[in-house]
């Protein structure tokens, strides 16, 4: 499992629109989401027997559908038909946009996730208490287990970036990508930051990245589903925060919802049930300022030093290990990130010409920049 990826920096400033968090308080939403078409997103109350919209035009908030035991993970196939997880009644509700119950899906084992995988026209549905995948026919609506047992451990979460599906464990955070022979290989594991609810939630994804939820930590990951390469992309200590990503702060986020055409990302919070939306979140791997991780690096004119510098949530260690193309360490430093705030400056003069990697690392977080030494 490969937990690095080396980003090209360019010397040049990059503008980016400020990725800021606000709250809506009308609704309970606790749980998983959806979205359809319009960009009307749909989301649980696990805790209650309720799915609410939230009507993207106008910002309303309405009751859905009702009558659920644990309503858990939310669905949308390509031509709408909405997938309510019922967890407590082991079913899967089918409905249209106007809530017109089309079909239900009966005798499941405690569906807690469902969405449509769109390459391959089935709808993809996960059971936390059997720790399996299943595959769900959108014609006929039978449905059979693709994969049961280890690695699965209780998931909770389906995405999709490109063509590969991902899967990720609510009880040990991990994340798996869906190979071709129906076999899953790890690619990531969430921190266990917490003192307690050390799980993910669910999963998303947004661009070209992979996002989840951890509800103790009170924190959203992002993760590079090519170098499993896991940032914190917002959150800090317990807290209802909006404003600027690296400022906000969340209450038990558990659900999540990328929405790459209006450039959002939505989180149930399930300690206040409120809907909290994230708005210009940046989708290209080259805007390297994101959240509280935009690590930046610098070389002075005469070349004969480098400059790492970049803002996080919390005072915490770091290191930053220096390695040449043959992968030979050239320099290790060490410090303390100060008032949010890391800065160190390195010196190269001694070094040769040639290309030179800079690995930071901070608690577990790993990124890697490149420095080319004229």
């Amino acid at each position: 499992m490969k937990t690095i990826t080396i980003w090209c920096m360019l010397l040049l400033t990059i503008i980016i629109r400020a990725q800021t968090v606000t709250t809506v308080t009308e609704g309970i939403f606790y749980d998983g989401f959806g979205i359809t078409s319009n960009g009307d997103v749909y989301c649980s109350n696990f805790q209650g027997n309720e799915v609410f919209k939230y009507e993207f035009s106008t910002g309303n908030v309405t009751t859905f559908a009702t009558g659920f035991t644990n309503p858990n993970g939310i669905g949308v196939t390509d031509d709408d038909r909405i997938y309510i997880c019922e967890a407590g009644g082991a079913t899967i509700h089918i409905y249209n946009t106007n809530g017109s119950l089309l079909d239900t899906v009966t005798n499941l084992n405690n569906p807690t996730g469902v969405k449509y995988d769109t390459q391959n026209d089935r709808v993809l549905w996960v059971s936390y208490n059997q720790s399996s995948l299943n595959v769900l026919d959108p014609e006929t609506n039978e449905t059979e287990i693709l994969i049961q047992g280890a690695p699965l451990n209780g998931p909770s979460g389906i995405a999709f970036v490109g063509d590969q599906t991902y899967i990720s464990n609510y009880n040990n955070r991990k994340i798996f990508r869906l190979e071709s022979d129906d076999t899953l290989t790890e690619i990531a594991q969430l921190p266990a930051g917490a003192a307690q609810n050390n799980v993910l939630g669910f999963l998303t994804s947004k661009g070209d990245f992979l996002y989840g939820t951890q509800i103790g930590e009170h924190r959203i990951y992002r993760i590079d589903p090519e170098t499993g390469e896991v940032v914190l992309f917002s959150g800090s200590t317990l807290g209802n925060t909006d404003g600027d990503i690296a400022t906000a702060t969340f209450n038990f986020p558990n659900g999540i919802l990328g929405d790459d055409t209006n450039d959002r990302i939505y989180i149930s919070d399930a300690g206040t049930s409120n809907l909290r939306i994230i708005q210009n979140v940046s989708l290209g791997v080259d805007a390297f300022a994101k959240a509280n991780t935009s690590i930046q690096l610098f070389s002075n004119p005469q070349n004969d030093s480098i400059t790492i510098q970049g803002e996080f949530i919390d005072a915490q260690k770091y290191m930053i290990n220096v390695y040449d193309t043959s992968g030979q360490l050239v320099q290790t430093t060490k410090g303390m990130i100060q008032n949010r705030n890391l800065l160190s400056t390195i010196k190269t003069s001694a070094w040769r010409k040639g290309i030179y990697f800079a690995k930071i690392k901070i608690g577990e977080i790993i990124v890697t920049r490149k420095y080319v030494k004229q």
